[in-house]
């Protein structure tokens, strides 16, 4: 950590004298959190009804599915 930033300019001077591109910065901007998924109505169905017994919404539900992964 002590030289990260000795590293980044050495990375950033040879990427420019060799002309290659330099990426921007990736920004939170590109993720609106939103999500359109299309899945069978089987899975639909255990999800709701999963959602259900635990007293969340079927979103919350499936968030915390995806978060424990």
């Amino acid at each position: 950590m002590a030289n990260i930033n000795e590293a980044r300019e050495l990375w950033l001077e040879s990427v420019y004298d060799n002309g290659d591109k330099i990426p921007l910065p990736a920004t939170d901007d590109t993720y609106s959190g939103k999500l359109l998924l299309r899945m069978p109505k089987t899975l639909h169905h255990r999800l709701a009804e999963a959602a259900e017994t635990e007293g969340v919404s079927l979103n919350q539900y499936i968030i915390f599915l995806l978060s424990n992964k």
